[in-house]
């Protein structure tokens, strides 16, 4: 799917957050969106996503205009996305929050995983299996390491089968093992979901993306392959180099 933004611009108050940014992300593309704190990228997958409205500009996801509809409209049309901040259902175990996660996107209702559900159980486990967290699938995700939940988070973001995908930080405090994991995980992703990424860990981000895009103080500063970007002056001056 597509994911694109023209003239996204979001102000709070006095403060542009987001000025005139375009993004163009063609489908099965791998984006990486980078900058210093305070940039806008978590401002930026917000408003792709309708957490925000934006002040001007518009969004269009898979060719249609999204930039009024409302988040869940936006996931129905196959966006998935990840937060900075924990969206787990903390007194589930592990494996109960991904077999919710496969109800949803099967419509299936909200109640609790039902018993004898064996097509259900099968998904589960390889689901875990996969993020490399099969051996917490009893453990309640209130009791789960920083890295255990953020992994946990990517794979609920997997289990709705999205066609584009929103990740914020997901390498966020892992540890080696875990980084490790992740980055198998989401490089095995199939070539027709598109990928946008913020990230401060570079290497995972020259690793994953194709192309990437750089923010500073909410405006587009550079846009191109790895090689490009890494050899842009600017971009140097206000974020490599102090990396």
């Amino acid at each position: 799917m597509e994911v694109s933004a023209s003239g996204l611009t979001v102000r709070f108050g006095a403060l542009a957050a987001l000025n005139h940014v375009d993004l163009e992300v063609a489908a099965g593309e791998r984006r990486a969106v980078i900058g210093p704190n305070g940039a806008g990228k978590t401002t930026l997958l917000n408003a792709i996503a309708g957490e925000l409205r934006p002040t001007e500009g518009s969004i269009r996801l898979g060719g249609r205009d999204a930039t009024r509809l409302p988040a869940w409209r936006r996931a129905r049309l196959g966006l998935g996305r990840t937060f900075q901040r924990s969206t787990l259902f903390s007194r589930l175990t592990v494996a109960e929050n991904v077999a919710l996660a496969v109800r949803a996107r099967d419509r299936k209702g909200w109640r609790f995983w039902p018993l004898r559900d064996r097509p259900l159980e099968d998904e589960v486990a390889r689901r875990l299996a996969a993020g490399g967290i099969a051996h917490l699938a009893d453990r309640q995700a209130a009791r789960l390491g920083h890295g255990e939940r953020r992994i946990l988070e990517v794979e609920l973001a997997l289990a709705a089968s999205p066609s584009a995908l929103l990740l914020d930080e997901p390498m966020a405090g892992l540890s080696g093992d875990e980084r490790r994991t992740t980055l198998e995980r989401l490089g095995a992703l199939p070539d027709d979901v598109t990928v946008v990424i913020v990230e401060h860990d570079l290497d995972a981000v020259f690793a994953l993306a194709k192309r990437i895009t750089v923010l500073d103080h909410g405006v587009k500063i550079a846009d191109g392959t790895p090689t490009e970007v890494r050899a842009n002056a600017r971009v140097q001056e206000v974020y490599l180099g102090a990396i």
